[in-house]
Parts: C-alpha cells; structure tokens; sequence
C-alpha cells in the first residue's frame, strides 16, 4: 500500500467516485436551458452543432448515447457527469506533478551540499510525499465541487468534455515541463503527447487557445536550448496536426445534409468560418465597459463558487508555487491570467464556464497552501493539517453550502415549458420565435430524438438571418421554401453582402427580411395554424391580431376571429424549481406575461369566471410583480360589480 504509483491511483479513484456519486445525486434529470436540447440532439442524430461544431464531443456523445441508460437526455447528462468526474480524477495527478516539483531554494547546490548519486525528484518543500498527494486530493475535490464546475458536470454540455481535456492536457504539461527527462527519445514523446492532447481539446471547444501562451513561454523557458530542439518541435507539430483530425467530421457529415446542419461547413469558406465562430466574433472585445463588468463577474464567481474557506490556501499557493519554483509560479499564473482576461472580453450573459481554466489554477494553488500549511508545525510542533479529517473538512463545508444552490435533480423547467408549448399549438401548427434557451433548443431533441409532435414546424426567427439556416429550410421543409421562394432570393443578395462583411444598405437587408418572415406566414396562414411567441417584434405578421393561446400568439385575420370562448385556453402543467438564476426567473416571467395577455383577452370578451384563474396562475408565476398585482386589484373590482 506504500508504493506512490498506487496510491496516486487510488486517490484519483477516489476523487471520481466521490464526484461522481454527488454529480449523480444532483444531475438534471431532463433537457437543460440553452443548447442541451440542440447538443443532444446532434448526438442523437450524427449532426452539426453551432460553432465551433464540436466534433470530438459529437463522436464521443453520438457513441454513448447508444447507451441503453434511461432516456436520451439522461443518458446524455450521465456523460457529462462522468466526464466532468473524470476531469476531477485527472486533475489529482496535475495537482500532484505540480507540488512535487523540486525547490530552487531547497537545492543541494543552494545549500552548499554534493549532489546525491540518485536521480530522483527531490523533496518539493516542507512536508513529504503523503502530504503532495493529500493536498492534491483536497485541491481536486475543491475543484470538483466548486459551484462552476459542478454546475457543469450536471446536463449535457460541450464544456463537460472540455474539462476532461484541460485536465489531461495540464497533466501532460506539467510532465513535459517539470518532470526530468532521463533522455532524448522520453522529451520527445511527451512534447508529442501533450501536442496530441492540445490538438485533440482544440477539437472540442476553441477555448482551449486559453492555454497556448503560458505553455509555449514554458516550452521555451524549460527545453529551448535541448539537444534536437527544434526536431522535436516538427514531430509535437505533426502530432498536433493529427489531434485536429476529428474536424473533418463536419465538412464530411454536412455533405450528406442531416437535418440539423449548423453553418452546413461544406466549403472551405464555411467550414473556416465555422471552425472560427465567426458569428460570434462580434461579442468579442467589443467595449472597455462590457470588460470590466464581465471582469468583476469573474471574481465574484470565484469567491461564491469556492467559499471563502479556500481563498487563504489559494492567496498562500500563490506565494508557496513562486518561492517554490520562478517556472512554476510562471506557469500558473499565466494560465490563470490569459484565462481570466481573454474570457471576459467575450460580451455573453453565460460567460461561467469559460472560466473553468482560471478554477484549475485556484484549485492548484489552494492545493499549495494546504501543502504548505500540511508541513508547517504549529503548537507543540504538530503539523495539525495532516489529519485527513481535517483536509475532508476544508472540502466538505464547500460542498454542503452549495448543495442548495447547485443541484439540478429536480430541474424539469425547460421540458413543462416545452410540453405547455406543445399543447398551446394546434395539430399541423407553425410556430415561429426565438426563445432559444427556453424551448426551441429542446424542440429539436423531443421532435427529433422523442419523436414527440413531429406535426409542428418550430423555426427560430434570428437565424433566418444565416445563409445556413435558409438551406436548412430548403432540404427540410422544401414545402415552405418553394412557397416563398422569390422573398427568400430578394434577401440572399444583401445577406450575402453582410455575411462577406461588404457594404450594404441596412435598410434594405431589413426589409427584405422582414419580408421574407412575413411572406413566410402569409403562405401558411390558411393552410395550418400559424404561431409567434411573445417576443416578435410588431413588424411581423402586421396585418393579423394576435390572440393568445397558452404561451404562444395565434394568428388570426380581422375577418377570421373567432369567439374568444372558441379559443384555446391551455392549463399549464409546471413542475416548481426553485432558483434565482438568469434563465428560471426570465421563463417565470413569460409564464405570467402569457397568463396575464390570456387573462385580459377573456376579460376583455366578457368571460370573467374563465379569466379569474387564468389570471390566479400568472400570480402564482409572479407573486411579487406590483404592476400585475394593482391591475389585478383595480379589475377584480369591476368583475365583481358587474
């Protein structure tokens, strides 16, 4: 049980079990907001996702979702439970590389002393080999239950797997970087491992670049003036360039045109913009303002999400990684700097996860301070932090405080709005919106994977202003293509132009393509029901009223309007989740918006008995609003008069 190798193994089992059973017991148990219907979708199906296409993630989660483990969704958030577990195992043996890395200071050429005839890594600071292992167990536990990380590991997400490939890429580094070469041929192969591995990340999440500045001035500070260098350089190139095979999946899987084909990266010149993100390079470094807010988000998360109990192990690992090596302290710092600073000038609401890098670091430096504190002697020379009891308390605490906040296990949010929006919609419906990270996401998944109401065509407003997602159109529902084709063709000449960032005349792009919606609901009215939810702009379908029905408006003709007791009112079944995030609070408030629109509709038609609880509902949703409470107030006045 002495032998190092072992143990080390037995901590990294231990940790992912530990965050394994916990990830299980807190998982989602259904579709999660934003892209987790879309991803699990594009698993399901062999398809393209948004940029950056993600193909390592989409091969890896298209072979576990042949899994027969419960539901598609399920079985999907058990992969990035099981990932995410995995990135936390695998960060025990980073952490550990990390904290026995010999001293400068602790030198036998610093002390005056021989060198020893034995070529084994010397001692890394005051404590021994035990207390590196145990405080790189406590650092990786930290990690794996602080609230970003945890949050991730709970529904299916491309940042799940990227984890797993930051924590193997960190531990190959730090091999590469600090752990003696007994020769050539061993430099060389990590060089290519970690060029491997890097290759590979890149392939799953763009982010990874986050990486590449401290990694290429430790390349440089630790190996630049070996022998065959620059030799070893060509092969780690070689070995990146085949870690970035798993990218010929989209310009290969578009060709056959599945049906969810974002950016359809046929052409070298869609395949580099997709591969680039470059729709989404606008949000990038776009103002000084958007910087410093996301900065102080940044800070706030890392305070909230680890507790205050780990900040002085992280503030003394700072000082304990410098003093113990100028590479090292380097090393982290950098990672954790470019990290921090390249991911707040992404202008985006959900900026967490591209945090996860700078989590690493924190982790690792608490994992010093508690190395440090472990070797340190307090009264009577008792080194009181080498008590495991002690080490499981610093990371228990942080995981009963946050258990409340980050559990999803009962988080069914975005299937009751998915399904309420189902029955809100009449057979054959049309529905056009662009409530993405609610229920249009989604829709894919229970349409395409659950084959639920395969009737109802779901198209996302925003993205008909994509070239991409017009061609979408045209291989899936060539019906409503055909129909407007001639709307559609003005548009593409000036969306053209946008795309190529050409001069254009605004004006006219707008236009042509609210022309092009519209056109697309003139055909269909008369031929099936024609949907928009609450947030479409008054410019579309301007010649219709809008009636509400459940949580969508249907389209009527003045002439056409039916007796508001012959509309649909959908009770909504909803099962309550507690949370004060973003994205719950906002669905709550486009429940009671929905409710309140119905609720006046049949008041305004006379039918108080039918508005009453239509309007009780929107309360329900929200309980403190005083605008809906003083118009409830005033009218109920009037209903009971009447």
């Amino acid at each position: 049980m002495n032998d190092p190798r072992r143990l080390r193994l037995l901590a990294s089992v231990g940790v992912f079990l530990a965050a394994f059973v916990v990830y299980l017991l807190t998982l989602a148990p259904s579709v999660d907001f934003i892209d987790a219907g879309e991803l699990a979708t594009v698993a399901h199906t062999w398809g393209i996702a948004h940029p950056t296409g993600y193909p390592l993630f989409t091969l890896l989660a298209g072979l576990w979702a042949l899994l027969p483990i419960g539901s598609g969704i399920f079985r999907l958030n058990v992969f990035a439970a099981f990932l995410s577990a995995g990135g936390a195992a695998v960060a025990v043996q980073f952490f550990y590389e990390l904290l026995r890395v010999p001293s400068h200071r602790r030198s036998p050429k610093a002390q005056g002393k021989k060198k020893p005839a034995t070529s084994a890594v010397l001692p890394a600071g005051p404590g021994d080999d035990l207390d590196a292992l145990q405080a790189a167990t406590a650092g990786a536990l930290l990690l794996a239950f602080s609230g970003t990380f945890w949050r991730t590991a709970l529904s299916i997400e491309v940042y799940a797997l990227h984890i797993l490939m930051l924590a193997l890429v960190l531990w190959s580094a730090a091999r590469l970087f600090f752990l003696p070469a007994t020769d050539a041929g061993t430099l060389r192969r990590r060089m290519m491992i970690t060029a491997l591995l890097l290759g590979l990340s890149f392939t799953n999440h763009m982010s990874t670049i986050f990486l590449m500045p401290a990694m290429l001035v430790l390349l440089l500070m630790t190996h630049r003036r070996s022998d065959g260098f620059w030799k070893n350089v060509a092969y780690a190139a070689a070995a990146f360039a085949a870690g970035l095979l798993p990218y010929l999946y989209l310009p290969l899987r578009a060709s056959a045109h599945p049906y969810l084909n974002w950016g359809n990266p046929v052409t070298f010149e869609k395949f580099f913009w997709h591969l680039s993100g470059k729709q989404y390079s606008v949000w990038m470094f776009s103002s000084a303002d958007a910087w410093g807010k996301q900065f102080a988000y940044a800070f706030e998360a890392f305070s909230r999400d680890l507790v205050w109990l780990a900040l002085l192990p992280v503030v003394a690992g700072i000082i304990a990684a410098f003093r113990r090596s100028r590479q090292l302290g380097t090393f982290l710092l950098l990672l954790f700097l470019t990290c921090l600073v390249w991911a707040a000038g992404y202008e985006i609401l959900d900026i967490d996860s591209y945090f996860l890098l700078a989590f690493f670091m924190l982790a690792g430096w608490a994992a010093f301070g508690l190395q440090y504190a472990a070797g340190a002697k307090f009264l009577r020379g008792q080194r009181l932090l080498r008590d495991p009891l002690l080490i499981g308390a610093i990371v228990l605490i942080p995981l009963l405080l946050q258990w409340g906040r980050v559990s999803q296990s009962d988080n069914y949010l975005v299937e009751d709005y998915t399904q309420n929006m189902y029955r809100s919609l009449s057979p054959d419906a049309l529905v056009i919106s662009f409530q993405w990270d609610f229920w249009v996401s989604a829709s894919y998944y229970y349409q395409r994977v659950e084959g639920q109401r395969r009737d109802v065509t779901v198209l996302d407003k925003e993205l008909f202003r994509r070239s991409w997602y017009l061609e979408q159109l045209r291989n899936n529902y060539p019906d409503i293509y055909e129909a407007s084709r001639s709307e559609i063709e003005a548009f593409l000449p000036y969306l053209d132009r946008f795309e190529h960032g050409q001069p254009y005349d605004p004006a006219a792009i707008e236009s042509t393509y609210n022309g092009m919606v519209n056109s697309i609901i003139d055909h269909a009215y008369g031929k099936r029901p024609v949907y928009v939810t609450i947030e479409m702009e008054k410019q579309f379908a301007p010649g219709y009223v809008r009636v509400p029905e459940g949580l969508a408006f249907r389209l009527y003709r003045a002439e056409d309007l039916p007796d508001p007791a012959a509309t649909k009112t959908v009770e909504m079944k909803y099962r309550p989740f507690a949370s004060d995030e973003r994205l719950p609070v906002e669905m709550r408030k486009l429940y009671a918006s929905m409710l309140l629109n119905r609720g006046v509709y049949l008041y305004n038609g006379g039918l108080f008995p039918q508005a009453d609880p239509v309007f009780r509902q929107a309360l329900e949703f929200a309980p403190g609003d005083a605008g809906l409470n003083e118009w409830l107030r005033k009218n109920r006045i009037g209903m009971t008069n009447s």
